[in-house]
């Protein structure tokens, strides 16, 4: 293997470990309170590779949350168990990689200024405009925002303000409620 390859490869996997650990930092911490040496740490690498790579904590956490939304699970699936898969994923974790849930991303963004102008228009063009654009009827763009709303409720009980109902293993029974308060905003 060559030289230039191998640098390469070790670059894109430096990236990605960064990144990685700054969804997680930033998933348990606020925006002010997660540091670009928590996450260099986390990631078992120098701070300065954090601006190299990104260009500081603001382009950095926007990469974060960026890879962090992603929709398509939720609106490439079969319509009826929408809500079904919704709670599965906030819960549970995608079956498909790492349990990074970008709710608390998002709610924990709001103590700055820039981070919640970026998770603003993120939240706008990748998670707001496919779920209005999979959802049928006039009220979609209400729709959207309300199953938002909801998420957002029900992470902001269970990780920031926890209620002890919303705390650990999350019961069948609220599960069910959460699944379809979700559906019936769907259909």
């Amino acid at each position: 293997m060559n030289v230039q390859v191998k640098r390469a490869r070790d670059a894109e996997r430096t990236a990605a470990d960064i990144l990685h650990a700054a969804q997680r930092v930033f998933s348990s911490h606020s925006y002010s309170e997660a540091g670009v040496r928590q996450i260099a740490a986390l990631a078992g690498v120098n701070p300065a590779l954090v601006n190299r790579y990104f260009g500081g904590k603001e382009k950095l956490f926007e990469a974060a949350l960026d890879e962090a939304l992603d929709v398509r699970y939720l609106v490439e699936g079969e319509r009826a168990d929408f809500g079904t898969r919704l709670v599965s994923l906030f819960i549970d974790g995608r079956p498909d990689g790492p349990h990074i849930n970008p709710l608390p991303m998002l709610v924990m963004s709001t103590s700055d200024q820039g981070a919640r102008e970026v998770a603003l228009r993120l939240l706008n063009k990748k998670i707001m405009a496919p779920l209005v654009a999979s959802f049928e009827g006039a009220d979609a763009e209400d729709r959207a925002a309300q199953l938002v709303a909801v998420a957002t409720g029900f992470f902001t009980f269970r990780l920031l303000l926890p209620l002890e109902p919303l705390v650990g293993e999350v019961s069948p029974g609220m599960r069910r409620w959460l699944a379809q308060t979700i559906q019936a905003i769907v259909d």
